[in-house]
């Protein structure tokens, strides 16, 4: 490849990855499809430009074959798990979708800023184009993913949500498939095959399968059929593109308007944009063009004659179908091992590759390996089981680097690492458990393992940041502690509420008034001041009540003293009384007697009769 067709393919990949952008598909399995499909493009021209040999360029296209096999048995599994998968892992799924889109679109646009220096003037306006076209795509697809979120939020229905995750799983089969399709017709047009029609070959792989399975009287192809048309699909269909094309379409005449306008603006002065601007316009004139050329030929494409075996029915047109997930496992292992084989046929003659099927299928044939420890086979899932001499059993290396008999029960397949035996849930994380009846444990980012399940008397137990708790009869979180007969439930703000048997009943009245100290105080040393004051506020209600609260309660401190002043007073006035000698009192009849002729009775009866008033 020299620098032009380097150049030209740069305009190849930016259409692949418009491509990726056609269908607002949910990346149910967490792993970015097109990120893969953008990685083998880039991987492909740096091999092109470099001349590798051609043994490396054929690994590219087998590991995207593989890597499309192995991508719809992911998706497929997680298909059978949906009833049994919580509603929040297919929410984030749509999150992670959207960084997806972003980080490509991010990716693509740092793999052209490396290569702008090796890049002409006009080759830079034309591939910035695209990346404004792309990045107008990524907004409207991210706009359908949160309407799709929301929607599914919205679904109470545990059925319909069901449903709908399934119709968004076969879309995302389909887009898979088409992505892959363009990438195999890209690679035969720009590698130098040695196979005359080598895309009209791929193609005829795909229909030669599809003839054998509608042909095949075996029940489980009559079952494919049959599932195939309550699907609605026509296997060995062309791609169907309609979306991506009237959408790119749309976007295509609005860079024109806008170039036509500034193109219009500049007319009249004398700028070397203009020239730049033209170009853009020819370009995007062109690219026009050729949708609508493409849209046409496949209008003309579909009307064309079909042939039928029963109630399934075969396109004739194969121009762009390669990949179709429908067809059994066994029936795409087989396809890909085909297409693999046409590959090297036409890049490398003389290589001499293993069979794909034996290669995904070597957990099956229980191929036999050796080491320092014994020898072992691996399973599917990629754990290493020794065997030993007369024994049958099967065995693994645990954290400690013994072997220990394998122990997977019918829910998990048990791994090891440097903390023990573990399994993975359906959220992706490691759950230590050392045997059957063991607790469960998570290890967090401090490197802590904490207890999150256990087992008892036949009861599970959960824990969380709130602590122990059991699911009731009502699917009630029931928060118990260990040796403790007291239950406590979440009342939904962060607070554990003790649940009793019976409601309570409280006092309405008590008998003794729960006060505190500091009231016994007030109420004892200015309570009778302020009752009075206040009620003297309440009575003339002045204009200024603190003022006249205020002055209330002065003139109540005078009163209060003055009273205690003339109480001490009183009581020194009886004091002094009590020292004081009483006059002598005699009586009216001694008084009489004792005096003489001629004397004068000057004493007041009154006076020795009665004593003063006392107060």
């Amino acid at each position: 490849m020299n620098k032009k067709e380097a150049a030209t393919f740069l305009f190849t990949i930016a259409k692949e990855i418009k491509r990726s952008f056609e269908s607002p598909v949910i990346l149910v399995t967490r792993k970015d499809y097109g990120e893969d499909i953008f990685n083998s493009l880039i991987e492909m021209r740096t091999a092109l430009l470099q001349q590798a040999a051609p043994a490396r360029v054929a690994d590219i296209i087998n590991n995207f074959h593989v890597g499309w096999l192995q991508a719809v048995q992911d998706i497929e599994k997680n298909k059978k798990r949906v009833k049994d998968t919580p509603r929040d892992i297919f929410l984030k799924a749509i999150e992670f979708t959207r960084e997806c889109m972003n980080n490509r679109h991010k990716n693509f646009q740092k793999f052209i800023d490396q290569l702008q220096l090796n890049m002409t003037t006009e080759e830079i306006t034309l591939i910035q184009t695209d990346l404004a076209i792309i990045g107008d795509l990524r907004d409207i697809v991210n706009a359908t993913l949160i309407e799709k979120l929301k929607y599914l939020r919205n679904l109470a229905d545990s059925t319909e949500f069901c449903s709908k995750i399934n119709d968004e799983i076969e879309e995302l089969l389909n887009w898979l498939d088409r992505l892959n399709d363009h990438l195999a017709i890209q690679f035969c047009k720009v590698l130098n095959l040695r196979v005359p029609q080598f895309s009209s070959d791929l193609t005829k792989t795909l229909q030669d399968i599809v003839d054998e399975v509608a042909e095949s009287t075996d029940p489980k192809s009559q079952k494919l059929a049959s599932e195939i048309m309550s699907k609605g699909k026509i296997l060995g269909s062309i791609v169907r593109i309609d979306s991506v094309n009237d959408l790119e379409i749309r976007k295509v005449i609005e860079k024109i308007k806008i170039l036509e306008n500034r193109i219009d603006r500049l007319k009249n002065e004398n700028s070397s944009a203009l020239m730049a601007l033209q170009h853009k316009t020819l370009y995007l004139e062109e690219r026009l063009q050729s949708l609508e050329n493409l849209k046409e030929s496949l209008n003309n494409l579909r009307n064309q004659n079909r042939r039928t075996y029963g109630d399934l029915t075969l396109s004739q047109s194969n121009e762009y179908q390669i990949f179709n997930h429908i067809l059994p496992h066994n029936e795409r292992c087989r396809l890909v091992e085909q297409l693999v084989k046409l590959w090297d046929a036409a890049i490398a003659p003389g290589c001499d590759r293993k069979s794909i099927i034996s290669i995904l299928s070597a957990a099956d044939i229980k191929e036999v390996f050796s080491d320092d420890i014994g020898h072992f086979t691996v399973d599917k899932y990629g754990r290493k089981l020794y065997t030993q001499s007369n024994d049958t059993k099967l065995y693994q290396l645990n954290e400690k680097n013994e072997l220990v008999p394998m122990r997977d029960d019918d829910k998990h397949v048990f791994f090891y690492d440097e903390c023990g035996r573990y399994y993975i849930n359906d959220l992706r994380q490691r759950i230590y458990k050392a045997d059957g009846s063991a607790s469960e444990y998570v290890l967090q980012k401090a490197g802590v393992l904490v207890k999150v399940r256990e087992e008892i008397d036949g009861n599970e137990y959960f824990y969380d940041e709130l602590g122990r708790y059991y699911f009731n009869g009502f699917g009630k979180r029931i928060y118990h502690e260990e040796n403790s007969d007291t239950e406590y439930e979440h009342d939904g703000l962060g607070n554990l509420v003790k649940i009793r048997d019976e409601l309570p009943f409280y006092n309405t009245c008590p008998r003794e008034p729960m006060v505190m100290e500091e009231m016994k105080y007030l109420k004892h040393a200015i309570g009778v001041a302020l009752k009075k004051c206040l009620a003297e506020v309440v009575l003339h209600q002045p204009p200024d009540p603190v003022l006249y609260l205020a002055e209330c309660l002065e003139k109540y401190r005078t009163n209060v003293e003055t009273k205690q002043r003339r109480s001490v007073e009183e009581k020194e006035m009886r004091a002094e009384r009590a020292l004081q000698p009483l006059p002598t009192i005699i009586s009216p009849e001694r008084s009489y007697v004792g005096i003489g002729e001629g004397e004068e009775f000057d004493s007041d009866y009154n006076y020795t009769s009665y004593e003063s008033m006392k107060f």
